[in-house]
């Protein structure tokens, strides 16, 4: 018995009929291997008195087994000892792994791993210089002495990444939660015995618990699972001695964040069950991991970079936009979803905490147009922030672009087209019967011959539906079988959501209208922006030209005009100066209290982070709270105060900004980082009158742009 005999059981199990082939192609074999290993099947089923499986001709095989006989044969393949299980060398490499990881710095002989998996020591020996090759890349390095035995070398975060990876990849997390049998997996029981037995369930309850008491909110069932097996690892080695002594960032920036709190109290529970104290610097990792948890109800993006992962954030949905021709921009919903997935996933990498997708190789899979063109947006981006992004953290971002996609399809524009076939009869008529069945959204306009081509207009209609290939086509087309298949109608999708009358022109009217600004901008002083821009609106709209004001994001210096600055203050501390920032916005009405209340929250919670680059403070509340519209203030400070930051501190200006949504002002912060680019703090400091500081920000005035 081996382990593609144990997985040809259990898919025979089941009862379903299967053809050699199919399971040739579930185990990644050829069939000739399939029929071998039925004979060791077969052989295991006779000596213990189970049915065999039955052969249907040519259909395939099958195994009639009853609720009973399966539960006995569950548990006989359950209790599969090493004597009876023939490993793969790569099941063995994994649990030498294990073993090293569990038993610290402890060197183990060739010995003892073939003693523990009833093997020669020359497999061992083979075994060894494969693990060396797996090893490369990780920043573990397998370390051997001739008679004394080899141990696992590197950073103790970098290993302790890899035990977490075997965990992620070989046990059934939801079964050791739920209590359920051992596997038949060797694997996956090495790794319950060395680091999930007695660990694990325990620790579920305890971050249940912490949720229920004090975080007050609840982690998504991947960061869960993140954070409880990264622990089961942590704890088995911090009792073998081996603890975290380098840090990636400073720890009075760690120390400063309410996850550290709950890493506290975290640790105090720790303490209790297993009567193990976690150092400091553990405390610390812990809470790395709290901060890159993503959670059910999703909290705006607070952390180190929150700046940089919105404009990361904007320039991603713009790439798809490009790639699939779809206006992710205009999803709101899209942008939210996107903005919290993207912040988590640049913590983790940045500071190389492991993440694992259990359902990566099925989103590929199912979707992979939207996988690839993810993957190429973000080559073309090539941004530091998403340095060294894997396949798992793609498809969790792919997610939210299929979510915004179904949304879209829910809400298809109103389009116009007309059907070309060669003679424009039978075919073509069925043809528009079944556009109009499927899509209610459509209005086939006409039905038009190949000769007749040259009669559409674009102005007629938004697209072109044809049986035949087009070559002199004025409007766009796709080509589809007179009954179309599934991936047919998907690209007649694809052109309802690029072509449907309703978007293009409000595509159109962003353009007009972003042109007749910028030109205004140039040439002429306006004295009350938003009463100009509503103006303009109106006056397109009156022509048939609709404006989506949502979408238009105003620049840093249409935000920030010289009644929202101040020059040269004094703040007894920082919040007082955050407080001076808020009272100008709540003075003019944009905000209320509860927005002042909450940016002074935002700090507290947040940190130092807020403080973006030396003597620079970027201060915001949550998203829409207490927020009327959008808005931003500046102060300059003649003394500049204390934010705690390890190296960014004093500030002298604090820029506070009110966001109405996630994606409104990320045009405004793109001016503020190149304004923070080429004008230094002290110049913008040395203005003594709002007049002046304002003049800075003319001079790098940016257009509207959607």
């Amino acid at each position: 018995m081996n382990r593609k005999t144990v997985l040809i059981l259990r898919q025979l199990m089941d009862g379903k009929l299967y053809k050699v082939a199919e399971l040739a192609e579930y185990l990644e074999i050829s069939p000739r291997l399939v029929r071998y290993e039925m004979d060791e099947a077969n052989a295991f089923l006779e000596r213990e008195g189970f049915r065999l499986p039955r052969y249907e001709g040519t259909e395939g095989m099958r195994m009639t087994l009853d609720q009973e006989q399966r539960a006995k044969l569950e548990r006989k393949l359950a209790g599969l000892s090493a004597y009876d299980y023939v490993m793969t060398s790569a099941e063995r490499r994994c649990i030498m792994l294990l073993l090293m990881l569990a038993k610290g710095g402890r060197r183990l002989t060739g010995q003892y791993f073939a003693d523990q998996m009833s093997v020669s020591k020359s497999s061992i020996n083979k075994d060894m210089i494969r693990l060396k090759a797996d090893l490369t890349g990780s920043g573990v390095r397998l370390e051997s002495r001739a008679g004394k035995g080899s141990s696992l070398e590197g950073g103790e975060q970098d290993i302790r990444r890899l035990g977490v990876q075997i965990l992620e990849s070989h046990v059934n997390f939801t079964g050791i939660c739920q209590g359920t049998a051992e596997s038949p997996d060797m694997v996956e029981r090495w790794a319950r015995e060395l680091f999930c037995d007695g660990i694990v369930q325990i620790l579920v309850r305890m971050i249940r618990r912490a949720e229920k008491d004090f975080m007050k909110k609840w982690l998504t069932w991947d960061s869960f699972r993140m954070i409880v097996l990264n622990l089961a690892v942590a704890l088995t080695r911090i009792r073998e001695g081996r603890l975290v002594t380098v840090m990636p960032v400073d720890r009075s920036l760690v120390k400063a964040t309410r996850e550290y709190r709950y890493a506290e109290q975290i640790a105090e529970m720790i303490h209790e069950e297993f009567q193990l104290r976690l150092p400091k610097d553990e405390v610390c990792v812990l809470s790395f991991l709290l901060i890159s948890a993503e959670y059910v109800m999703p909290e705006p993006y607070l952390k180190e970079d929150w700046v940089e992962v919105q404009l990361l954030m904007d320039c991603l949905v713009h790439e798809m936009n490009a790639e699939m021709g779809i206006d992710f921009a205009g999803d709101e919903e899209l942008c939210k979803a996107l903005q919290t997935s993207l912040g988590s996933t640049v913590f983790r990498l940045r500071y190389g905490i492991a993440v694992r997708n259990p359902g990566m190789p099925r989103i590929r899979q199912e979707y992979a147009e939207c996988f690839e063109a993810l993957e190429r947006a973000l080559a073309r981006l090539n941004s530091e922030l998403l340095k060294g992004i894997t396949e798992d953290d793609i498809a969790g971002l792919v997610l939210h672009f299929c979510a915004s996609l179904e949304r879209c399809r829910r809400s298809m524009p109103a389009v116009r087209t007309a059907v070309v076939c060669m003679h424009g009869t039978g075919t073509a008529n069925l043809l528009r019967e079944l556009v109009r069945s499927r899509f209610r959204n459509i209005c086939v306009a006409d039905i038009v011959t190949c000769e007749n081509q040259q009669m559409l207009e674009p102005a007629d209609v938004d697209f072109v539906i044809t049986g035949i290939p087009l070559t002199d086509c004025p409007v766009p087309w796709v080509k589809v079988s007179p009954i179309p298949d599934e991936e047919e109608w998907e690209r007649i999708e694809e052109m309802i959501l690029q072509y449907g009358g309703r978007e293009q022109n409000q595509d159109n009217a962003m353009n007009i209208f972003e042109d007749v600004v910028r030109v205004v901008q140039t040439h002429c002083e306006i004295q009350d922006m938003d009463a100009f821009t509503a103006g303009l609106a109106d006056c397109l709209e009156s022509n048939g030209l609709s404006v989506c004001m949502d979408r238009i994001q105003p620049s840093l210096s249409q935000l920030l005009k010289p009644q929202y600055l101040r020059c040269r203050r004094e703040a007894g501390d920082w919040e007082d100066a955050v407080g001076q920032a808020c009272e100008i916005l709540v003075n003019a009405g944009d905000v209320t209290e509860e927005f002042a209340e909450s940016a002074v929250n935002s700090v507290k919670n947040a940190g130092p982070y807020i403080v973006i680059m030396p003597g620079v403070a970027l201060v915001h509340g949550e998203v829409g709270k207490g927020v009327k519209r959008l808005a931003m203030s500046l102060i300059t400070l003649k003394v500049p105060v204390c934010f705690h930051h390890p190296s960014n501190d004093p500030v002298y200006l604090v820029f506070c900004l009110a966001p109405v949504d996630n994606w409104s002002h990320i045009q405004a912060l793109r001016g503020l980082l190149r304004l923070l680019e080429s004008v230094a703090v002290h110049e913008l400091c040395g203005a003594d009158t709002p007049r002046k500081l304002y003049q800075y920000l003319e001079e790098g005035n940016e257009s509207y742009v959607h």
